[in-house]
């Protein structure tokens, strides 16, 4: 019972697997530095590599960023550049683009997707390379001199306050004793 149920999941497999492409095309790439912020310029680095054993014609290279949505656009499509790469061979992209400013720059990962030719098949190849966005700290420290005069300006007050609190109770405590007093209680 159990090779019976092995050989038809084993049928079964190989069925649903996705027919493999003769060469073996991996995308290969790198962002200058580590992390980037709103506004920076980032240099993307990548390379098709065809490590064969079938020679392929790279048709097109498409990137898309993560932080891409149908309303802004931003992606890099690169068409037609039928490049024949033979086994052991590659083909090299510099793209350089600069991190959105107005909130929706994420961190994730840029995918590359590539897509070649084998005769009259084409393939799809599609990698990602991590791109980091550090997130704004929003309790920014710009703006602390105005900060610091309210707090300078309160301070000067408390203390104006209290000097003033402190003659008014100091003043009302040693009041002038009443000399008609004496005079009225004494009766002749």
């Amino acid at each position: 019972m159990l090779p019976l149920f092995l050989a038809v999941l084993a049928i079964a497999t190989s069925a649903l697997a996705p027919a493999n492409c003769v060469a073996n095309v991996k995308v290969y790439g790198y962002t200058d530095k580590p992390q980037y912020s709103a506004g920076e310029t980032v240099t993307l680095k990548l390379w098709v590599y065809n490590h064969g054993p079938d020679e392929i014609v790279l048709k097109n290279v498409s990137i898309y960023y993560p932080w891409y949505a149908p309303v802004w656009g931003g992606n890099y499509s690169l068409t037609g550049i039928d490049a024949v790469l033979s086994a052991g061979k590659n083909w090299s992209l510099t793209k350089t683009f600069t991190v959105p400013t107005d909130g929706r720059a994420v961190g994730g990962d840029i995918e590359v997707e590539v897509s070649y030719n084998i005769g009259t098949t084409t393939y799809k190849v599609k990698e990602e390379i991590p791109l980091e966005v550090i997130r704004p700290y929003l309790r920014s420290l710009e703006g602390m001199e105005k900060l610091l005069t309210l707090v300078t300006l309160q301070s000067v007050l408390v203390i104006v306050c209290t000097i003033i609190l402190a003659a008014t109770i100091f003043l009302s405590v040693r009041r002038p004793k009443v000399v008609l007093e004496e005079t009225i209680e004494k009766p002749e």
